[in-house]
């Protein structure tokens, strides 16, 4: 059985997607993952242009090819960063990252609100999990104990996209 974690509420014509990671590290090292280009490519895919407040940046795929871009409308280092999300064909979204300080270590949360795409929610669980490979996982993270360590990104994301589907399914979007 393949676990999702996070949480997807209905927003009327869109739905918003909250996800907690508690990551055995701390704040500085997971702020750094988050936003520094050379490590997001590691967990999450190669970004072009400016991070930091203001800044206009872009993300790439395998390819080389733009499929996304945005604007930091807010950064609080090494805590908060706000950013428009607009990815190709799609209507802007915003994405909000946090990061404090837990017991453990830190604590990532990521909240994507005015999403339209079912894509988002096992895309951004399979990201968190290779971010979980990258920085360790606290032992109070919610993680799939059935998943594979080093699974392919695609045989992942198709893994978690029909347990998503059940829970778009029953919340009625």
């Amino acid at each position: 059985m393949t676990i999702t974690f996070g949480e997807l509420t209905n927003t009327g014509d869109t739905f918003t997607l909250d996800f907690e990671r508690v990551l055995a590290t701390d704040v500085e090292d997971v702020w750094n993952a988050v936003t520094d280009r050379e490590r997001l490519a590691r967990w999450m895919a190669s970004y072009t242009g400016d991070l930091s407040l203001g800044g206009t940046w872009h993300a790439l795929g395998d390819d080389g090819s733009e499929w996304c871009t945005g604007t930091v409308l807010e950064c609080e280092p090494p805590h908060r960063l706000v950013t428009s999300w607009h990815a190709i064909e799609e209507q802007p979204t915003v994405l909000t990252v946090t990061v404090e300080a837990v017991a453990e270590g830190a604590l990532l949360r990521l909240h994507h609100e005015r999403v339209r795409s079912r894509f988002y929610a096992p895309g951004w669980q399979t990201y968190l999990e290779q971010l979980d490979e990258l920085l360790g996982a606290a032992a109070t993270s919610i993680t799939d104990p059935d998943r594979t360590t080093g699974i392919e990104w695609d045989e992942r994301y198709a893994q978690l996209s029909a347990a998503w589907q059940q829970r778009f399914t029953a919340l009625g979007s």
